[in-house]
């Protein structure tokens, strides 16, 4: 709860007359809720009674049967059909899911609020005060919860909201003052009625208790200070004001009389109200506490059946008020029937007048007693024969009585609007299965408006939390975040709001080995609602159609075995499905940032995958390598050959330019020898004709040939990157 305000002794006169004024505010609306609720919460008591087989027969037709030793059966069917619904409620129960709103939500914070919504069901055990209050409300119209705030342990500052049970729902009086849905009220009662030992042990400085409990210093309509005790009312109420809200350049928001800068910095500005919730307890004559609440909503939620506003009075009923009759029907017909077969063998018995004379104690007997013979006198005072005593041949109206069972049977599942087989009735063979299931939605849709109260209840308590669970974060701290499969991790979460900043908060992210932070305090978020089957049905059913697909196909129980596993429900499932899952490929492997095993795990995978990347990079890179070694050596070798070619050419063109040097160089030679054979032979000719004797001239007797002169061509150099010779 809440923190108690102190008081100071200065204000003690102005504060008592304050108090005052507040009590006789809280008495005047108090007196205006109950009024309105008179009548029906006298009705709703009687719903209660009769829900649990109390009051299911008139008085004065049960004190008539009980004089005249006639029974009574009470066959209460009220229990079967409140099981029938509060037992869907347990299979499908609303799950509260988070939505971001506006620009400044963030969709992970989203999750993470959504994740300790989780968390303060689990450690409130709200599942005990949803099932609580959706009973209640079927019985009597209507039931409340509430939500408080408690430390998370006995030497931590560190609170956490708590959603809790308010065990009597008579001891709620709400503002008829609401909203169209029956939520946010105005103002609200909390009443609980003491002994003057109890009171005196809790309050003992109070007024009440220097002064004896005097009845005149309480409220006399309705009495709060009584023979035996005193009404302590718990009353809370918002308190509306009227501010002027302005958008700074910046796009930041203050309220006006809280703006100390510059008018220009002011972009916009309109009206806008604020709220404030405040509650105090007190008994009529004082305020005994004082509490502030961190919250714009009153903490007290209500769950609602039937809620109609009939002339100025609130009509509240639940599944039990329009099932009395056909319920007391049903009792009334067993109970006839019952009777009518009991007694039919104690019809009454025809007699002669005097036939049984000094034997009527006996006759009156007959019927409780089992005697072996009765006496009757044969003959009268003047010897006439009399006939003897036989009964009444009456015949029950069994036949009619069983069709009226049936019928009042019948009215019952009208009235409440489940049907055979929604009960688990048989029905007949020949009856379809698509009838069957026709009837089961005919009940469901017959059922919904109950179960989409308890949403909207759901929905409204999500909402005060959402508001509280911020506020409540005045430092960092490591949160516990309950996931949708039930699993737990944790987050390091802070409110900006609260003069927190994120370099504190991220000191905390290395105790549990976590990345982020998460801001709770910036941004809007709204509640919404998840229908469906609870986790455990779910699961169930899970593992009911994997066992299916793993027989149907073993081969696939490698890829699924863990996900089988995991939804299984006997003793060491876990330590199968852990380790099934490390035998799986790192691509179908979970990633758990909080597990510390899981991490190191994801590196060793993540290493071996670097590292078979790294040898396929360096085969590959070999494979190009080479290939463009080839390659290279292919455009080497064409160079070559061109270089080749090349000077091939140059080569030949140079033998072709020797050549005819060396042809010119021979040629002259055959000329020069060509002439000296001339001359020779003139010579001869001139001796001849002389009459000289010829001689032979001195030649030579072998004819060396002059060298060739040829001048070399310029050098060829080889081709850049060849080896070719060079001429």
């Amino acid at each position: 709860m809440a923190t108690l305000a102190s008081k100071s002794k200065r204000g003690v006169t102005k504060q008592s007359q304050a108090d005052q004024e507040l009590i006789q505010q809280s008495l005047k609306r108090f007196k205006i809720t109950y009024e309105a609720e008179s009548e029906t919460r006298g009705e709703a008591l009687k719903d209660l009674k009769f829900s649990i087989g109390t009051g299911q027969w008139d008085g004065a037709i049960k004190a008539q049967r009980d004089i005249e030793g006639r029974p009574c059966l009470t066959v209460n069917r009220i229990p079967t059909f409140l099981r029938q619904y509060t037992g869907e409620e347990r299979q499908h129960r609303p799950a509260m899911l988070v939505d971001p709103v506006g620009s400044k939500a963030d969709p992970e914070t989203a999750e993470i609020c959504q994740g300790v919504l989780r968390h303060v069901e689990q450690i409130s055990f709200a599942d005990v005060v949803y099932d609580t209050v959706y009973d209640t409300m079927l019985r009597i119209g209507w039931a409340y919860s509430r939500v408080d705030s408690e430390y998370i342990g006995e030497k931590s500052f560190d609170q956490e909201p708590r959603i809790a049970l308010i065990e009597n729902p008579f001891a709620v009086y709400m503002s008829p003052i609401r909203k169209p849905d029956g939520t946010d009220p105005l103002w609200c009662h909390v009443v609980q009625d003491m002994s003057k030992e109890e009171y005196e042990e809790e309050y003992p400085r109070s007024k009440l208790v220097k002064t004896n409990f005097s009845s005149d210093l309480g409220n006399s309509e309705p009495s709060w200070v009584v023979k035996d005790g005193v009404r302590i009312a718990e009353y809370w109420w918002i308190e509306l004001e009227r501010k002027t809200l302005l958008l700074l350049a910046d796009g930041s928001t203050t309220f006006a009389d809280e703006f100390s800068g510059n008018e220009k910095e002011v972009v916009d500005e309109r009206d806008t109200v604020t709220r404030k919730v405040c509650c105090v307890k007190h008994n009529a004559v004082e305020i005994l506490h004082r509490y502030e609440w961190l919250g714009k909503y009153i903490p007290i939620n209500e769950l609602s059946g039937v809620r109609l506003n009939v002339d100025g009075k609130i009509y509240r009923a639940g599944m039990v008020r329009d099932a009395q009759d056909p319920q007391r029907l049903y009792n009334f017909m067993i109970t006839g029937a019952a009777e009518q077969i009991a007694l039919s063998n104690k019809d009454p018995l025809y007699v002669a007048e005097g036939s049984i004379a000094n034997h009527e104690e006996e006759y009156r007997q007959a019927n409780r007693k089992n005697y072996p013979y009765l006496y009757y006198k044969a003959f009268d005072e003047s010897g006439k024969p009399l006939p003897p005593p036989q009964r009444a041949s009456h015949e029950p109206p069994i036949e009619a009585m069983s069709k009226m069972v049936q019928q009042s049977d019948y009215d019952l599942k009208s009235v409440i609007g489940i049907y055979g087989p929604g009960l688990g009735e048989q029905g007949p063979e020949q009856e379809s299965g698509f009838a069957i299931l026709t009837r089961q939605q005919q009940s469901d849709t017959g059922s919904v408006n109950w179960s989409d109260n308890l949403n909207r209840h759901i929905r409204w308590q999500g909402k005060i939390l959402l508001d509280l669970f911020p506020k409540l974060i005045t430092a960092p701290r490591i949160q516990r975040i309950v996931n949708p499969d039930d699993t737990v991790k944790h987050a390091v979460i802070f409110n900006s709001e609260q003069g927190t900043t994120q370099q504190d908060a991220e000191t905390l992210l290395d105790q549990q080995a976590l990345k982020k932070v998460y801001d709770v305090g910036l941004g809007e978020y709204d509640v919404t609602l998840s229908s469906g089957p609870t986790y455990r049905t779910a699961r169930q059913e899970a593992f009911r159609a994997l066992t299916a697909i793993v027989t149907a196909k073993p081969e696939l129980f490698p890829i699924v075995g863990d996900i089988w596993v995991k939804y299984a429900d006997w003793p060491g499932a876990h330590v199968l499905g852990e380790r099934l899952k490390k035998m799986l490929p790192p691509n179908l492997q979970d990633e758990d940032d909080s597990d510390p095993q899981t991490q190191i795990t994801n590196l060793q995978a993540q290493l071996a995958q670097f590292q078979q990347q790294h040898e396929q990079l360096v085969t590959e890179l070999n494979r190009a390598s080479d290939t463009i070694r080839t390659n290279r050596l292919q455009i080497e070798s064409k160079e070559r050959i061109a270089a080749m070619q090349a000077q091939a050419g140059m080569i030949e063109a140079m033998i072709k330019a020797n050549l005819e040097a060396g042809k010119q160089a021979m040629q002259a030679e055959l000329d020069t020898i060509q002439h000296r054979m001339e001359l020779l032979h003139e010579s001869y000719s001139v001796e001849a004709e002389a009459g000289q004797p010829l001689e032979s001239p001195e030649l030579p007797n072998k004819v060396e040939p002059k060298p060739l002169s040829v001048t070399p061509a310029a050098p060829v150099s080889p081709v850049p990157g060849t080896t070719g010779p060079t001429l």
